[in-house]
C-alpha cells in the first residue's frame, strides 16, 4: 500500500520564491494548478510536458510574488509538534530507542540558548529529566544527529537539481 505522500505526488516539485529560495515542496498537481493559475513559472520549460495524468517531469517552479518566510517565523505556531515531526517522533539522543514525548533545548535556557530549529530537538521524557538543565556534554549523552531547520533538506534537492541542469 502506498504511503499518502507517494500517493498523491507530495514532495515532487521544490518551489522557490522571487529570489530563488526554496519554500516548501509541492505535489505535481498543486503545482500544475498554480502553472496554469499563473501565479507560478517553471524555471526549466525543458523538464516540462503537460499530460492528463501528470506523468511529466515538473521538478522547480517559481513563485514570483512569493517571499520565503524567515525561519524564525517557522517557529511560531505548532512549534512542539513540528520539531517533533521532523524528528520522526524518535528520542534524538543516542541509546534510547523510545518515543519521543516532549521537546529539548540542546544548549538549555538558562544557558543562554535559543528556541531555534537548531537548538531544539525531540526526545523522550526520561533522556530530558536525566539531561536537565544541562548541555549533552555536560550530562554525557550524544546526540544522534544534529539538529537542522526545517528547510535545510529543500536547498540540498535544490543544490541537485542545479547540479544535474548544469551537467545537461
Amino acid at each position: 500500500m502506498l504511503k499518502a505522500r507517494e500517493r498523491h505526488g507530495v514532495g515532487e516539485v521544490i518551489a522557490v520564491d522571487r529570489n530563488y529560495v526554496p519554500m516548501q515542496e509541492v505535489s505535481r498537481r498543486r503545482a500544475l494548478c498554480a502553472v496554469v493559475a499563473g501565479r507560478a513559472h517553471v524555471l526549466n520549460p525543458a523538464t516540462f510536458e503537460r499530460h492528463g495524468d501528470l506523468e511529466g517531469r515538473l521538478e522547480l517552479i517559481i513563485f514570483p510574488h512569493a517571499q520565503a518566510c524567515s525561519d524564525s517565523k517557522l517557529l511560531i505556531g505548532r512549534l512542539e509538534r513540528r520539531v517533533l515531526r521532523r524528528d520522526h517522533y524518535l528520542c534524538q539522543y543516542e541509546g534510547c530507542q523510545r518515543k519521543a514525548t516532549t521537546v529539548d533545548h540542546v544548549v538549555p535556557l538558562c544557558q543562554g540558548g535559543s528556541t531555534t530549529w537548531q537548538n531544539l530537538v525531540g526526545c523522550c521524557l526520561s533522556c530530558n529529566q536525566i539531561k536537565g538543565g544541562r548541555t549533552p556534554d555536560q550530562a554525557g549523552m550524544v546526540l544522534k544527529r544534529q539538529p537542522k531547520g526545517p528547510r535545510a533538506h529543500l536547498f540540498e534537492r535544490f543544490e541537485e537539481l542545479l547540479k544535474r541542469a548544469s551537467a545537461a
